[in-house]
């Protein structure tokens, strides 16, 4: 039984010990990988072959390739130059400033009746305003009555009051309950045209506020009509300076077909450079041997990744865990046969 307890101890050591020596032979395959398939001297035999044979290119083709660039740079400005000019003259000034004017003439139209609108609302606002504070004053007047109503109706006879006497519902000359009926009805009718004003007044406030948006908006219009009409005038100045100088639209179609008939053939020619480098760079970097290096550093890679894939395999896992056992029985002094 103590010898049970004592190899049930141990395995559960050996058990627990193992992840920290897996770890170990992990970090070393690795190492032993890198090592053993290493590409790096390769790597830079290949970078330095490719870089000889670009250099070998530009050396052949490179004066002539700039050079292509530049002729070609220089048309591409003056065919922008040459479209820019034509455009000037292909636009119907008179229809673009009879389309502008008309749009003016429509916001400044607008923009009158939306003053007229504004001022029409301050009114409104204004005449709210001073019929809440009518309403107000009516509020405060009937109540004042029933105030007043209510102390008469409690005072002593001696002070002019009514209290003890029994009042009538309607008198003509004295004090009556008609009389604080008629006050209360005044002040409900005070509390509800306090209510009316003010919805009127939040009314105009909204109105007020759509019509400031408005005139904001008309007045960007506005401002954007008037510089698109100035953009047009400098434009048709242009196009007047142009024919004081010269210039003829014809002339220009004509210089343009030339510029760009010109600028396809440089296209070609330079294409037909690059196809040539290409090839010269090609030809370079196979006499060099780039391709045999290439293909060497693929089958180190291949073989790298078969000797770090045969590390997971069941046979190599269950060779590490014997190893392990062994390797811990004997620092711990075990007998392996037991």
């Amino acid at each position: 039984m103590f010898e049970g307890i004592k190899s049930f101890i141990r395995e559960t050591r050996i058990r627990f010990d193992y992840p920290r020596f897996e770890s170990e032979q992990t970090m070393a395959h690795r190492a032993e990988a890198e090592r053993r398939f290493d590409i790096g001297q390769l790597q830079r035999e290949v970078a330095q072959i490719k870089d000889q044979a670009r250099l070998a290119g530009d050396q052949r083709f490179g004066d002539e390739i700039t050079s292509i660039r530049r002729k070609t740079s220089v048309l591409e400005r003056d065919i922008e130059r040459n479209l820019e000019q034509l455009a000037v003259f292909d636009r119907n000034y008179k229809s673009e400033l009879d389309d502008l004017y008309a749009q003016k003439k429509v916001l400044f139209q607008s923009k009158e009746d939306l003053l007229t609108e504004s001022k029409r609302l301050r009114d409104e606002r204004s005449q709210a305003h001073k019929e809440l504070d009518e309403a107000y004053e009516d509020l405060e007047e009937a109540k004042s009555d029933v105030d007043r109503w209510y102390s008469k109706s409690e005072r002593t006879p001696w002070l002019f009051g009514n209290a003890g006497n029994k009042l009538p519902k309607h008198s003509m000359f004295g004090q009556s309950f008609g009389d604080l009926e008629a006050a209360k009805s005044r002040r409900g009718d005070a509390v509800d045209e306090i209510g009316d004003c003010k919805r009127q007044l939040n009314s105009a406030k909204a109105a007020q506020s759509v019509n400031r948006a408005e005139i904001d908006r008309n007045r960007v219009e506005i401002g954007k009509v008037i510089q698109d009409i100035a953009e047009v005038k400098a434009a048709r100045q242009r196009m007047f300076d142009l024919k004081n100088d010269g210039v003829q639209p014809g002339i220009l179609r004509q210089t343009l077909r030339q510029l760009q008939s010109s600028k396809a053939s440089l296209e070609e020619e330079l294409l037909t450079l690059e196809r040539r480098r290409s090839a010269l760079v090609e030809e370079t970097e196979i006499r060099m041997g780039v391709r045999e290096r290439e293909a060497a550093i693929a089958d180190l890679l291949a073989r790298k990744k078969q000797f770090l894939d045969a590390f997971h395999s069941e046979q190599s896992k269950a060779a590490r865990q014997d190893r392990h056992r062994r390797q811990w029985m004997e620092t711990h002094r075990y007998d392996a046969s037991k």
